[in-house]
């Protein structure tokens, strides 16, 4: 029977209306307090014409702030979110001063520290209005607004410093004293926009093709908006600006969203376009066909896709070693903008199975889970400037088998030399891996092209991937590699890459073909080079597990931790080869790759055609 009766309905609407009156005072009394002591916003035209007059603005409104505190209460998931968020920034509470403290080159660690801060604690203000995060977020601000300047000569820390200060300004702008908002104000366009400023038409990275473009004009974008009404000619001169720009860096994600600097990049280049596109929205009412760009609505769907069962990406160029895969702050946003739940599903799937403490983004864009997302396949295939294929066995099974192979260029922004290099993971167990990225600060660390002394570095050069080496030599650094045929989602899905520029000195025909075999239980490769000389073939891949080598063209890897977990490998073709185990390992300043080693297959004085086969089948006991 309903307890319902006309006497509880009375009193439910009372409570909503009285819960309504509270939220309409609140919002008043805080458009009021601005009212008093903002100065009126200009005259704009073209895209800032209907730019919004109160704060806040970049990314941020007093509306959503009360949509999520009602929303708070019956969506656990997003109450747990916002819980991480401020625990996070209670921590932050005990921190110590920022110091104007130089890494190398960089101010960088500092920049992303202050905005790392200031998002939490400005959020947790916002959400909580406990004057503990307000003073907190102030003292940090002014902190770094105090510095003699923000590090112009590397101008990614500028961008990311001013984008910190950019949000704490104008998140917190009718809480801040007429002096803290001036000092803000201050040191936005004396460290920032006038950097900018200064710089904007010389330097490279206005127009650059990587992450520094979307990284950049992030940065410059928000501190324009957030000192509209006081400094219009910011907004007025770099906002246009930054929109016919940006799109020069943009064109990388066509035509399926894979970004070619590699995972760790996709995630910064990305949240930084994210950033720009939320902010204009948010305060232009238009992302300035943004979200038009070719690609971009499949790219939320490439960290899913290229990243393992246990959640480990597909490493290449300068990624971390042993990345995993961040439940990035984009991918609420991508998801609404898009309408695909595929992507915010994702993000709630990584966040719960690894732990993950939400950031404020995921709290700010919130996305809630649906119960029916559209049908994931197995294989895919990502084209552009770098190629891509993955292949696996099943999806939401941390035991499935997994492979990425990777083509594309090796002449690009922070590539190694690792044409057809893969990565393996089965049993939750990463067999076949990348080392990653070495120290930024090693001597000709960025100095590429034909004979640069990057590719004499252990961890960027061929010989610590997992590709063929013909002569034992590098591939050849101006290389591209595309896959020539790919057949995927069948029963024995497959990809084959040439390889011929690679190894251009001593093949005219080289390619790699990649199969899953035995009903998507093992792997296949199949090596074949046309050699236009005699010399030395092989065939390598690195490990982090103990390799036994068993007579017959075998060997047996072990993962230490998990013991009923093996990797069989079997030379297939040619007949009677036998593997071999070298060491990873490398002397300082180079990371020494402690633990890691070759299972290697080298074949001496080959002419002709000569084809390597190997199968790789992982076994669970």
């Amino acid at each position: 029977m309903s307890n319902t009766t006309p006497g509880n309905v009375n009193k439910v609407c009372q409570r909503r209306l009285l819960h309504l009156f509270i939220a309409f005072l609140l919002l008043t009394t805080q458009a009021c307090k601005q009212a008093e002591t903002t100065p009126p916003m200009p005259e704009f035209t073209g895209i800032l014409k209907n730019i919004k007059a109160e704060h806040p603005r970049v990314m941020l409104s007093n509306e959503r702030i009360e949509e999520l505190k009602t929303l708070q209460k019956t969506d656990p998931t997003l109450d747990k979110y916002i819980k991480a968020v401020l625990a996070t920034s209670n921590a932050m509470l005990s921190k110590a001063p920022l110091q104007r403290v130089l890494e190398g080159p960089r101010l960088l660690n500092i920049s992303r520290e202050l905005l790392n801060r200031v998002t939490h604690l400005s959020l947790s203000y916002r959400l909580t209005n406990d004057k503990k995060y307000l003073d907190a977020a102030v003292a940090n601000l002014k902190t770094v607004c105090a510095f003699s300047d923000w590090n112009p000569s590397h101008f990614l820390d500028v961008a990311e410093m001013l984008h910190g200060v950019a949000i704490g300004y104008d998140w917190l702008y009718a809480d801040l004293s007429p002096a803290d908002r001036e000092v803000l104000r201050e040191g936005i366009k004396k460290h920032g926009l006038a950097e900018y400023r200064k710089r904007y038409t010389t330097e490279w990275w206005s127009k650059a093709e990587n992450n520094w473009n979307q990284v950049c004009h992030g940065g410059l974008i928000a501190g324009a908006l957030a000192v509209a009404e006081t400094d219009p000619t910011y907004a007025q001169d770099f906002i246009p600006l930054a929109l016919k720009n940006m799109p020069i860096a943009l064109k990388n994600y066509a035509p399926d969203g894979l970004w070619y600097e590699g995972p760790a990049y996709w995630s910064y280049a990305t949240e930084y376009l994210v950033y720009s596109m939320a902010a204009l929205q948010s305060a232009l009412g238009t992302m300035g066909d943004l979200e038009k760009t070719a690609g971009l609505e499949k790219t939320g769907l490439v960290p899913m896709i290229c990243t393992s069962p246990t959640y480990g990406f597909l490493n290449f160029a300068d990624a971390g070693e042993n990345s995993k895969s961040d439940a990035s702050e984009a991918f609420f946003f991508l998801a609404k903008i898009y309408n695909n739940a595929n992507i915010s599903n994702y993000a709630h799937e990584v966040i719960k199975n690894r732990s993950l403490l939400a950031q404020p983004h995921h709290v700010l864009w919130y996305q809630a889970s649906t119960a029916n997302a559209p049908v994931r396949e197995l294989d895919s295939y990502f084209r552009g400037k770098v190629e891509v294929v993955t292949l696996r066995s099943a999806w939401n099974d941390p035991n499935a088998l997994w492979l990425g192979v990777k083509g594309g260029v090796n002449s690009s922004e922070h590539s190694h030399l690792d044409l057809g290099t893969f990565e393996l993971e089965a049993g939750g167990v990463r067999w076949a891996r990348d080392l990653g990225s070495d120290d930024y600060n090693l001597p000709g660390y960025w100095t590429m092209g034909v004979g640069g002394q990057r590719w004499t570095y252990y961890r960027l050069n061929s010989f610590s991937h997992n590709v063929p080496l013909l002569g034992n030599k590098n591939q050849y650094e101006l290389a591209k590699a595309n896959f020539t045929e790919t057949i995927l989602n069948t029963s024995t899905p497959s990809a084959t890459l040439d390889l011929t520029e690679a190894y251009r000195d001593f093949s005219s025909k080289s390619t790699r073909k990649i199969s899953m075999v035995d009903a998507r239980k093992a792997f296949l490769f199949e090596d074949t080079h046309r050699l236009t000389q005699t010399t030395q073939v092989a065939w390598g891949m690195t490990t982090a597990h103990q390799i036994e080598l068993v007579k017959g063209g075998k060997a047996i890897l072990r993962n230490a931790t998990i013991t009923t977990r093996t990797l069989e490998a079997e030379i297939i073709a040619p007949a009677g080869a036998e593997f071999t185990v070298e060491s990873a390992a490398q002397k300082a300043p180079e990371k020494l790759n402690t633990g890691n080693s070759r299972l290697m297959l080298r074949l001496p004085n080959q002419s002709g055609e000569i084809k390597i086969a190997v199968k790789l089948t992982p076994k669970m006991s």
